[in-house]
């Protein structure tokens, strides 16, 4: 008796379906779940933006400033910052908080992106890419937006949307300091 019943769980696990994913997520109109844009495969938010009479050195000096007071995490580097060119290059962190509810499991999630700005001609272009899912803290394994994925498709869809809403306001704050830029 204990044989049968013992096989019968065996077939039963063996044939029991799992919780399906779309596992790599789909793009769609080139948005990752509809949400998150996508570039060459891979996550971009890229914005040029045309600030009038500014010099390149000025539109530099700007974009440094609201840089050093934007990104203020022992995470966050500008590693590349040559005013020659007037690029300006480093990795942020972004920090998403979904809450709990009866249909979500909630959570805190940190994704590492690269940030790029460059200032020429009297324009700026900022990019925002490799946009990726810290698991577990600043040192612990990432992986990429593009790839993620997990069980529960409307905290994904949750997450990737708030992210979106992070991320547009880091290029709108980036707009506000360096175009509408105030001298003392």
């Amino acid at each position: 008796m204990k044989l049968i019943l013992f096989t019968l769980l065996l077939a039963g696990m063996m044939t029991a379906e799992p919780a399906k994913a779309d596992c790599p997520p789909v793009v769609a109109d080139g948005k990752i779940h509809g949400i998150l844009p996508v570039f060459n495969q891979k996550v971009a938010y890229t914005e040029v933006v045309d600030c009038g009479s500014v010099s390149q050195i000025d539109l530099f000096r700007r974009a440094r400033l609201w840089a050093a007071k934007s990104f203020r995490s022992a995470g966050e580097t500008f590693n590349v910052s040559d005013k020659e060119t007037g690029d300006l290059v480093g990795k942020a962190v972004q920090v998403v908080t979904l809450p709990r509810s009866e249909t979500s499991t909630g959570g805190v999630y940190s994704f590492r992106y690269t940030f790029v700005i460059e200032c020429a001609n009297r324009k700026y272009r900022a990019t925002i890419t490799q946009v990726e899912l810290l698991e577990g803290g600043m040192d612990s394994k990432s992986v990429p937006v593009e790839v993620y994925c997990q069980k529960n498709d409307k905290d994904v869809r949750a997450m990737y949307t708030e992210l979106d809403k992070h991320l547009k306001s880091v290029l709108a704050s980036l707009q506000d300091e360096v175009k509408n830029y105030k001298a003392f």
